[in-house]
């Protein structure tokens, strides 16, 4: 019986995070398998934000990731969650 080797040993919850030296940026799995990224400051809150983010994230039975869709975990305010909305479909990332 032979081993398949991971292709990576982080776990099913974990999110990348990086920094640019001005922003701190998150990747999550978006429609179709596209990433998507988030940008935050890079301040001990915008930290605590990227974290609040990995926390808010659930698993169904399956090991999906799933991230609630309810006002109190979307950061912004409805005008600004729909501008975002407005430039993802405009790069043709949300249909």
């Amino acid at each position: 019986m032979s081993a398949t080797p991971a292709l990576s040993a982080r776990p099913a919850n974990a999110l990348p995070i990086w920094t640019d030296g001005r922003s701190l940026y998150t990747e999550l799995p978006g429609p179709d398998s596209r990433p998507v990224i988030i940008r935050y400051p890079l301040t001990t809150s915008g930290l605590s934000s990227a974290l609040g983010l990995i926390r808010s994230r659930t698993y169904d039975y399956s090991g999906h990731a799933h991230i609630p869709h309810e006002p109190t975990n979307q950061p912004g305010t409805p005008a600004q969650r729909d501008n975002a909305r407005a430039i993802l479909r405009r790069m043709g990332l949300l249909g």
